[in-house]
């Protein structure tokens, strides 16, 4: 009896023993034989596409050609360039360079003949390439750069007057001729399957080179090419060269402007009542130059003047200021007085910089400024409006029912730039009758006190809302300011054209979409007061 007790104890011993080893499995975490490798993949590097026109100077050596002006080569030191039935005149040594490490194709045209255009029948030009002859247009290659070493070709180019020209050729004259180059990629390099990847590589649009006198006296709209492939018309490009303020009174049924400015375009491309244009249909790029204003200060910015770049292009325009440099206060105007109403469709100024104040109404509905220099610059006239840039949202249309007309500065974009001031780039009355979009990446800034400042107002940056319905959404990343920067954003809270409103609706995002917040401060603070801009739901 008592052995078969503790057999039976023994057992359920067992038993238990089973089932607690059993929970214990339940919970537990097998250890199998396990190993792993890796490697890194190497960084994306995006190769330059670069290419570059130079001429060979009075000393023999190769400068760039761009943005110059070739003169035509004489015999005899002092002679003027006369043309004459046989005469032959050449241009200076010019090259064609890779100055990029991808190989790429490209062709040479002569555009924008200008003046008595008939001069240009009687006259024979030759383009050697190399020393071969050239057909102009016609398709060249050129190896990426390696090292110091670059691919170039060299070119000739030369006019000769026919000896059957008539008088009917005396006294004409041919201007505005310019030499152009276009490149794309090469099928040279591989990828991971074969070089011909872009075998179906696009030239860029053509550009229609012209004179700054022929842009505002004789160009018209029939003169500048239609591009089947786009849809659009070739953009029109203007080297502006060194361009002083002048008078200008434009005035056309109580509209235009009168005083000091610099006209760009005429009544041939754009004037009151007019039908705008497509939006993006037309393109102007203005570069290579100086703008200086007759203005180096300013007391409001409703009341501005000898300050305009005024602009008689179509409306809904793109317009683009490439390499410029603006010297004084200068305001960019239009005329808006279209049918319907309207504004340039962007505006954009790429590597400008700004010795001065950029102020007034934005012309366009998209403003962009990429890879500009703002250098500090005081307000002759009223220091405490030394903002680098003041713009506002306008629209054109002042009576009732002008929340529903059309308006400007939709789309803002800063990117790139570099800024030296004592007050903040500063947008105002945005969102009106839209959702804003801003886009601020990778600035530097470096906005300092102004004597007698008792108030903070040394900030990068002052978004301003039109009112309590205004929209925005704005992309931040990559901006940096200096130690005596006070705060990258700055408004005013309850009131004013540079106030911020939480708005439902309103997104504040880093470049990756991503919702973050940004510690604003608060304009004109005594106490370093700061809020929130943020996403509002």
């Amino acid at each position: 009896m008592t052995n078969r007790k503790s057999t039976k104890r023994a057992l359920l011993g067992s038993i238990m023993a089973m089932v607690l080893c059993l929970a214990m499995l339940v919970g537990a975490t097998f250890a199998w034989f396990t190993d792993a490798a890796s490697t890194g993949v190497n960084k994306i590097q995006a190769g330059k596409l670069d290419v570059a026109l130079e001429m060979k100077d009075a000393a023999g050596q190769w400068v760039s050609a761009e943005g110059k002006t070739l003169n035509w080569v004489k015999a005899a030191a002092g002679e003027q360039v006369l043309w004459e039935p046989g005469c032959t005149y050449t241009l200076p040594e010019l090259r064609v360079v890779n100055n990029g490490n991808l190989a790429l194709k490209y062709k040479l045209v002569i555009s924008g003949i200008r003046g008595d255009a008939e001069l240009n029948h009687v006259i024979d030009w030759a383009v050697t390439l190399d020393g071969a002859a050239y057909a102009l247009g016609e398709e060249h290659h050129l190896a990426a750069k390696n090292g110091a070493t670059v691919d170039a070709d060299v070119l000739t180019i030369s006019g000769k007057m026919q000896e059957s020209a008539g008088n009917d050729y005396m006294n004409k004259s041919i201007d505005g001729i310019a030499i152009t180059v276009v490149a794309a990629q090469d099928t040279v390099e591989s990828d991971s399957f074969n070089n011909t990847y872009d075998a179906n590589a696009e030239y860029p649009a053509m550009p229609y080179v012209t004179s700054h006198e022929a842009l505002n006296t004789s160009l018209t709209l029939a003169d500048i090419p239609a591009n089947e492939a786009t849809g659009k018309h070739d953009p029109v490009e203007v080297a502006l060269g060194n361009t002083e303020a002048g008078d200008i009174a434009y005035s056309e049924h109580s509209s235009g402007y009168t005083g000091k400015g610099v006209m760009l375009g005429s009544t041939k491309l754009n004037s009151y009542a007019a039908a705008p244009a497509k939006a993006g249909e037309y393109t102007f790029v203005f570069k290579n130059g100086t703008i200086n204003s007759a203005a180096t200060g300013y007391s409001s910015i409703d009341n501005l003047k000898d300050t305009s770049v005024y602009m008689l292009v179509p409306g809904n325009s793109d317009v683009v200021f490439e390499n410029m440099t603006f010297n004084g206060v200068v305001s960019f105007d239009i005329q808006m007085y279209t049918s319907p109403w309207s504004y340039l469709h962007s505006i954009t100024f790429k590597n400008c910089t700004f010795n001065g104040i950029v102020v007034g109404s934005c012309p366009a509905e998209k403003a962009t400024f990429d890879g500009c220099t703002f250098n500090n610059y005081t307000n002759t006239i009223y220091a405490n409006n030394s903002n680098p840039i003041w713009w506002r949202a306008g629209t054109g249309y002042w009576g009732t029912g002008a929340d529903e007309s059309v308006h400007s500065l939709k789309e803002f974009t800063f990117v790139n730039n570099t800024v030296t001031s004592t007050r903040p780039v500063k947008i105002e009355r945005i969102g009106w009758n839209c959702t804003a979009g801003i886009t601020i990446l990778d600035n530097t800034f470096d906005i300092s006190k102004q004597a007698g400042d008792s108030a903070t107002k040394n900030m990068a940056i002052n978004i301003g809302q039109k009112d309590n319905t205004s929209k925005f959404i704005l992309t931040d990343d990559g901006n940096t300011i200096s130690a005596g920067t006070a705060s990258l954003y700055t408004a005013a809270l309850g009131s004013g054209s540079n106030q911020y409103v939480a708005v439902s609706g309103s997104k504040v995002l880093d470049r990756n979409g991503n919702d973050k917040v940004i510690t604003a401060m608060v304009w004109k603070t005594t106490t370093g007061e700061t809020f929130e801009m943020k996403t509002i739901d």
